[in-house]
């Protein structure tokens, strides 16, 4: 296990060094440029700067192999760079919008498992019934359903019928616990519902597979009641292609964070990069695409890990 886990830490430094490849050229080939955003805010202040003396500034006026491996070399210092146009460093800001995200995402990946899966065990013990039917069926329909519509809904109706808009300023959890979590249910519950529609179905299918081997058959001959074969014999077993679904959803959450945050004036680091983006703040995009992809990856390795834990016979290598 800790060779695997070394092995797999060591394999992430090549992976890192394509993102940052991917992430650099993407940069520099979306219309418009940080100099031409600099330029045109000067211009606004009265100031008369040419695009050579910014570029200068900004160490864009040498060849953009030399500016990537720069960029990449302070990397590996820890130094992420600084943002274009606020005053703080890209690690500083960060640091700020990262837990906020992560709060965010906690919160989903939680709600989406108390959602799903005594859903998923229910729609097991009762197959093709009409509660199993029923449940199958809002599953279905909460995955084909975007996030940002139903926060759409959520936002507009209310707001006609009943004058009540979400709260929209954010308070850290451990200042005003109340306050902070009346702003993150909202967008927590609507990404859990559309996260759980997928797990409700795996973990139906899954536990249904395990009902019909041999040993769930011996535990019932044993006199074990439905319940007992279903939470300790059943999903344990089931449970190993459902943290397989975990772990690929983190990323979907990312995605999904950039939208809800957005939408709900959260102002966490998915909101935070698409400001960078307009702005095409360099520094600060890269950065946030960085540890993006260093948390899916780590995630990744933890899914991986916790195979061994739910089932020993497991082997990873």
């Amino acid at each position: 296990m800790g060779k695997y886990i070394v092995k797999r830490l060591i394999l992430l430094i090549p992976t890192v060094f394509l993102v940052c490849v991917i992430t650099f050229i993407l940069m520099r080939i979306i219309p418009g440029t940080a100099v031409d955003q600099i330029v045109s805010q000067y211009s606004l202040a009265g100031i008369n700067v040419s695009r050579e003396e910014v570029e200068v500034m900004l160490g864009m006026d040498k060849p953009a192999t030399t500016q990537f491996f720069i960029w990449f070399g302070d990397i590996l210092r820890g130094d992420l760079g600084d943002s274009l146009f606020q005053s703080e460093t890209v690690g500083q800001i960060i640091g700020k919008k990262l837990p906020i995200t992560l709060e965010l995402s906690i919160m989903i990946l939680l709600l989406s498992n108390i959602i799903s899966i005594p859903l998923g065990l229910l729609c097991a013990a009762r197959q093709d019934g009409p509660t199993d039917n029923i449940i199958r069926t809002i599953a279905v329909i909460l995955m084909a359903v975007p996030v940002f519509w139903l926060a759409t809904l959520v936002l507009v109706y209310p707001a006609v019928w009943w004058k009540y808009a979400p709260p929209s300023n954010y308070y850290p959890f451990f200042q005003k616990p109340i306050q902070n979590i009346q702003m993150f249910l909202i967008p927590a519950v609507l990404g859990a519902v559309t996260q759980a529609g997928i797990q409700i179905r795996l973990v139906r299918t899954m536990t249904l597979e395990n009902l019909r081997q041999d040993y769930i058959r011996t535990a019932w001959a044993k006199g074990a009641s439905e319940s007992w074969a279903l939470t300790h014999h059943a999903l344990r077993n089931a449970m190993i292609p459902v943290v397989t679904s975990i772990g690929g959803a983190v990323a979907g959450l990312i995605g999904g964070s950039v939208v809800l945050e957005n939408m709900f004036n959260i102002p966490g680091i998915g909101a935070t990069m698409v400001n960078a983006l307009s702005n095409r703040d360099y520094p600060l995009v890269q950065g946030c695409v960085l540890i993006f992809s260093v948390v899916v990856m780590v995630v990744n390795l933890l899914v991986d890990v916790g195979y061994k834990w739910i089932d020993p016979r497991v082997e990873i290598e």
